[in-house]
């Protein structure tokens, strides 16, 4: 069977000469049947099958991000909203920690649960605001973030009360965690190690304020615990988002609507989300070779572990880094996220994942 070149390259482009102008709606997603291809050619509903759809996905995320870098402005957004949440709970325990003992545990709870509330809203008001601007655009390949967070100022009022139950659940969750399982010191034989230690311990230095140490220690914790509770109740409730904005549906209808949807897409959700996180640990585990190459430099200096400014230099830059490509994963999520709410509505995604 011939091809022809054209053939080829104008679906790659999402360009077809006999395609008739498109007009957004407002509100609701459009995708150009010019551009979409089933995926079972790929593997149909077999286990493969859904792994195949998962890298797929996953695949066209990033491209899609990589065609449009202004989607980063969602990365710097997460990147402060998670900078607040850090902020914000190392004041909370530095107030309750010796000398102060400023706080009684009901209020400790009214403003974790604060935090944690503003955090999610946030979050959630950029990931509507980014689902709105991959639907106005070409099949996700012509976004306009701040075109689509303005459009999701129409939608704060579910968007407020979504968020007001995902951080409820998550407080919920996290406080008997944090009272009962996981301690400040839950993550210290990871924070122990350089590269962490000596950025986020500023008593080495004899700089950080009384009890800095087990702020800064319970605020990194928090921020890890509570994102990860808020990662995997956003995972298990992937659709609400979508098709509140998307699809103007009501909360209830919403909710309902997500378990529907993810009967159809379960597996490859599982593939796109683990492989962000093996992306993630891949790069986490990259920090034990700080150790191993001091060991090599000033093996007579590993037992007091003591580096120079150089080394704290390259421990900085590692940390900022590794925030800088979370925060840039957690958009290729968002934009996965679109491109699964996609599939599992029509079947089909865009043709350029069928082309490589």
């Amino acid at each position: 069977m011939t091809i022809r070149i054209s053939e080829v390259i104008h679906p790659l482009l999402g360009w077809c000469p006999n395609a008739p102008a498109m007009r957004t709606a407002s509100t609701i997603l459009t995708i150009p049947s010019v551009t979409l291809h089933p995926l079972e050619p790929d593997g149909g509903p077999g286990r493969s099958g859904r792994i195949d759809r998962g890298i797929n996905l996953t695949a066209v995320s990033i491209k899609i991000l990589n065609r449009n870098k202004q989607l980063l402005w969602f990365s710097l957004l997460t990147g402060l909203v998670l900078a607040f949440m850090f902020t914000a709970q190392y004041e909370l325990h530095l107030l309750g920690t010796y000398p102060y003992y400023a706080i009684s545990f009901p209020s400790w709870l009214i403003l974790t649960f604060a935090i944690d509330l503003v955090s999610v809203f946030c979050l959630t008001v950029l990931l509507a605001g980014l689902l709105l601007s991959l639907s106005s655009g070409d099949s996700g390949w012509s976004a306009s973030f701040r075109e689509g967070l303005f459009r999701a100022k129409g939608y704060l009022k579910p968007l407020t009360v979504w968020s007001v139950i995902m951080a409820f659940v998550g407080t919920a969750i996290y406080v008997p965690l944090s009272n009962f399982g996981f301690s400040p010191f839950t993550l210290y034989p990871v924070l122990d190690q350089f590269p962490f230690n000596f950025i986020l311990f500023p008593e080495v230095y004899s700089t950080g304020p009384i009890g800095g140490t087990y702020a800064i220690l319970s605020a990194v914790t928090f921020t890890t615990i509570a994102m990860g509770i808020n990662i995997v109740l956003f995972i298990l409730t992937l659709f609400v988002v979508p098709l509140l904005v998307l699809e103007n549906k009501r909360l209830p209808e919403a909710v309902t609507g997500t378990v529907s949807l993810m009967k159809h897409v379960w597996g490859e959700i599982i593939v796109c989300f683990l492989i962000f996180g093996l992306v993630l640990f891949i790069i986490l585990l990259t920090s034990l070779l700080f150790r191993v190459v001091y060991g090599f430099v000033a093996p007579h200096m590993l037992l007091f572990w003591y580096p120079g400014g150089a080394w704290i230099a390259s421990a900085v830059l590692f940390m900022f880094a590794l925030c800088a490509l979370a925060v840039i994963i957690s958009t290729i999520a968002g934009i996965a996220t679109f491109n699964l709410y996609t599939y599992g509505r029509t079947g089909r995604i865009s043709g350029i994942v069928q082309g490589k």
